[in-house]
């Protein structure tokens, strides 16, 4: 029996209709994917200039005051610990998302980007210098920077709400890989006492050291252990316990910059502040990742 020739060329069309479908449903699911990631970075860009701004007014208001204490101690650094990270996660993110900015003219988005973040420069030294400004406008400037990844996840989001293909669902929960583990808990602990240390006399000795250690650990990102590998196994219970320790952080180091140095009060609230802070990153360790199931032959659909 001899195959009819329409059979293969129905054959073909099915075959190449089915990839199609395929890489539809992966540019779905990674654009809903990065959407999620960019709308995290743009609440983080926004948490991180507000509070910096905040705390470099108030210690150079202090600094002009009669004590200057608070601007003894590191509080910045300390809020570019989380900032750092969630900006290498989401870079470790999007090495393994399809699309990470606009097909056309990718270089005047970064270049956008770089131009929202002068105002924040501009206010920040302003402030360190003395300047008064007032405290509505740091919002304003909280807005303005974090503006590019939340335009980008808007943007990604309403492509993948255009393409009315929902995302597969999830699978069982598997215990994240030794080394991830111990990368989670290392660096909730790293915040904790990024937090449970600025209170202290030395606290930015402590601050700079702590950020030395997790920079050095961004350098070795694409070993097993690496940043890359942590954001690529990292499910919901993670980022949810990143998004906990990050905002825990910012708000502890708020409250602690406008805490005279050295006090009792402000040691007892930076300990249990720092417990705080831990907590949702450690615990989130154990939670293991949800794992959404895709048929294999999705994983092999062209990339666009």
């Amino acid at each position: 029996m001899t195959d009819h020739p329409h059979n293969a060329t129905a054959a073909a069309r099915l075959l190449h209709s089915g990839q199609q479908i395929g890489a539809r449903v992966v540019v779905s699911f990674d654009l809903r994917t990065q959407a999620l990631v960019q709308a995290g970075l743009a609440a983080g860009t926004f948490l991180y200039i507000w509070a910096a701004l905040l705390i470099a007014a108030g210690q150079s208001t202090d600094a002009a005051g009669n004590d200057g204490a608070p601007s003894e101690n590191g509080f910045i650094t300390n809020l570019l610990l989380p900032f750092f990270a969630l900006t290498s996660l989401t870079l470790a993110s999007r090495e393994r998302l399809r699309a990470t900015l606009p097909s056309r003219f990718p270089s005047l988005w970064i270049l956008v980007g770089i131009a929202c973040w002068v105002p924040f420069l501009i206010a920040l030294f302003a402030t360190i210098f003395g300047a008064s400004v007032g405290w509505w406008v740091f919002p304003l400037i909280a807005l303005c920077a974090a503006a590019p990844p939340l335009a980008l996840a808007m943007s990604s989001a309403l492509k993948a709400r255009a393409s009315s293909i929902h995302p597969m669902p999830d699978g069982p929960r598997e215990a994240l890989s030794g080394w991830v583990i111990a990368v989670t808990l290392a660096m909730g602990m790293l915040f904790g006492l990024a937090a449970a240390t600025s209170t202290f006399p030395w606290g930015r000795t402590a601050g700079f050291i702590l950020l030395g250690i997790l920079l050095t650990y961004f350098l070795f990102q694409k070993a097993r252990w690496g940043i890359i590998h942590v954001g690529a196994e990292w499910g919901s219970a993670q980022w949810v316990g990143f998004a906990s320790s990050f905002g825990l952080l910012v708000l502890v180091t708020v409250v602690l910059a406008c805490t005279p140095l050295g006090s009792p009060l402000g040691e007892v609230v930076g300990i249990v502040g720092g417990v705080a802070v831990a907590a949702p990153l450690v615990f989130s360790a154990f939670r293991g990742s949800v794992i959404r199931e895709r048929p294999e032959e999705f994983w092999d659909a062209p990339t666009v």
